[in-house]
């Protein structure tokens, strides 16, 4: 949808804590941001050990992506997972159906992922903790 006010289009991925700066960073200035996100929730990740203990539930270390950004008038947040990047049309692809979510200036924050440095066969002893579903398994095995 073309922007009625012709501001330049920032399209951000990933709503975890670079993601969020980068929007929030953005909130005064005259641009169109778009947030997106495969999930509708930021999760605060260091306090997901904690999560696993049972020290806290899981709805304490989460957020809406859509509240945390509600005052924020230049911010939509979109709920897809991104397929594509084409860099020459300067779009976004997301979900099957590859639709396009064009962009001026694209930021890609799309976070980390736990490593054990080629020696995969330690994950299953060694749960990395860093993700929901991590910590949902540490703390039903305890």
């Amino acid at each position: 949808m073309p922007d009625p006010l012709h501001r330049p289009r920032v399209v951000i991925v990933g709503g975890g804590f670079g993601g969020l700066a980068a929007a929030r960073g953005l909130r005064h200035e005259h641009v169109a941001v778009t947030l997106i996100d495969r999930t509708n929730h930021f999760i605060f990740q260091p306090l997901l050990y904690q999560v696993a203990t049972a020290a806290l539930a899981p709805s304490d270390i989460t957020a809406p992506i859509r509240w945390v950004l509600r005052h924020q008038r230049n911010a939509e947040v979109l709920m897809a997972e991104v397929r594509e990047i084409d860099p020459q049309q300067r779009v976004v692809r997301v979900d099957d159906d590859r639709r396009a979510i064009p962009y001026d200036y694209l930021i890609v924050a799309t976070g980390s992922r736990h490593a054990y440095f080629g020696h995969n066969e330690y994950a299953r002893h060694a749960p990395s903790g860093v993700s929901w579903a991590a910590s949902s398994s540490a703390r039903q095995r305890a």
